[in-house]
């Protein structure tokens, strides 16, 4: 075995820059560098948070949870897309149509993302205080998995799946402020 570079950088030079390759690949490979994302437009916690305590009473939500459902979804990100929801709040097509008459297209809007959001919170609320069950991990548990996933486990959120999301098991246990937000 040749141990020429070893002695010409020497074996602790090598490792260091050996992990540092490593990180840096694993970082890429996950994706969870936010300066590695071109694509994401973070929005400021106090920004999203003003909004929210300034709008939430007037859909009869509580601001603490909107904005936790706000960091869930996406981490703030106006840009955040996935194969069926966009946006901040991460609606889907029929979410937003069913509360709204703009186009999808103003699911990047992150403004506007969070009045159709709050605005789906609150269609989703009256439908369960329809039916005297209306709770905030309940009101979670629909918006995260659906009404009719709720209501097929008789709005049982114990028998849903549990969130991979530490801010949505949170929501599901009842906590109202799992994120904390600025002061």
């Amino acid at each position: 075995m040749n141990y020429s570079y070893f002695a010409m950088v020497g074996c602790e030079d090598f490792c260091r820059r050996l992990i540092w390759f490593f990180i840096l690949v694993l970082l890429v490979m996950s994706g969870g560098c936010k300066l590695l994302d071109k694509d994401a437009n973070y929005i400021a916690e106090e920004q999203v948070w003003e909004k929210i305590v300034k709008e939430a009473p007037g859909y009869g939500l509580e601001p603490t949870f909107v904005y936790a459902v706000c960091h869930a979804e996406s981490s703030l990100d106006a840009n955040a897309e996935s194969s069926v929801a966009k946006g901040m709040m991460q609606l889907t097509e029929a979410a937003w149509s069913d509360v709204t008459k703009l186009h999808y297209r103003q699911a990047f809007e992150w403004e506007t993302n969070v009045e159709v959001g709050m605005l789906y919170l609150q269609r989703l609320k009256g439908m369960l205080e329809s039916q005297a069950l209306f709770s905030y991990p309940r009101l979670a548990a629909s918006y995260r998995y659906g009404y009719g996933a709720l209501r097929k486990q008789k709005f049982m959120v114990s028998r849903l799946k549990t969130p991979i999301n530490r801010i949505y098991r949170k929501l599901f246990a009842g906590n109202l402020k799992p994120v904390e937000p600025p002061q």
